[in-house]
């Protein structure tokens, strides 16, 4: 077994749920118990039950991988955030995780180092989201592109990625760097102010289905550092890991 802090290798790992089938309020109560405080809190602010399920599923799968990775977890995590508001986990410095969600999907991107990930299920939007937040050279792409909608979501959520991974929030403009894809596997970014490429961190995409998309982006990685293939877990099975009291859920 792994030692609390210890990690438990450089690749970086992507972890994805679906929204159980079957969703009740009286079980979303029940599961909220294994949940910090705070968690409790911002899950009964949420007025819709899908939005309830997605952020206590985000916790639950944090939870989940650091069992995978350490073979057991602490009853009460101890949550903080820096000064942008990204959340860490103090008592496990080596283990860097981001989450995301968007229609079905939750998802953990987890890394020994600065982490970030982001889903969004493609739908319509205003071209001039993207002239307000590309740069030229990305809005072009969008225009040019055969699929200007898969060309939007693409770049929108690889440069979410990496601004999660960075983790200071919106302090750096979207605009302020761009984004070429040559595939999935090779991102090239620039800052947009020195023009010289960003080499400390290093984007991918990967396949959900077609009606989604979704980055990853890390830190002092080379493309061959990201696993291959993200882990689908379930909700059961992300119940059961953690000794949750069997929920008769439809997965």
């Amino acid at each position: 077994m792994l030692a609390v802090g210890e990690g438990a290798g450089e690749l970086v790992e992507l972890y994805i749920c679906k929204l159980p089938i079957k969703k009740e309020e009286s079980d979303l109560n029940k599961l909220l118990v294994h949940v910090s405080i705070e968690r409790q809190r911002r899950v009964k602010r949420f007025v819709k039950l899908d939005d309830a399920y997605r952020s206590l599923i985000g916790d639950l799968m944090v939870r989940f991988v650091l069992k995978e990775r350490y073979g057991s977890v602490k009853e009460e995590l101890r949550w903080r955030t820096n000064s942008f508001g990204k959340p860490f986990l103090p008592d496990y410095p080596s283990f860097h995780y981001n989450i995301s969600h968007s229609g079905e999907y939750v998802v953990c991107a987890v890394h020994d180092a600065e982490v970030g990930v982001d889903i969004e299920k493609i739908g319509p939007f205003e071209l001039q989201l993207a002239k307000v937040f590309f740069t030229e050279e990305e809005y072009k792409q969008v225009l040019e592109a055969e699929d200007g909608l898969s060309s939007f979501y693409d770049i929108w959520t690889l440069k979410e990625s990496y601004i999660k991974a960075i983790g200071k929030g919106l302090s750096i403009p979207l605009h302020s760097f761009n984004v070429r894809r040559h595939g999935m596997e090779d991102i090239q970014l620039t800052d947009v102010h020195s023009n010289l490429s960003i080499t400390d961190f290093t984007c991918r995409q990967y396949k959900v289905d077609s009606e989604y998309r979704l980055a990853v982006c890390a830190y002092q990685v080379s493309a061959e550092s990201f696993k291959d293939h993200h882990r689908s877990v379930t909700f059961q099975q992300i119940c059961e890991n953690l000794n949750i009291t069997r929920l008769e859920v439809q997965n």
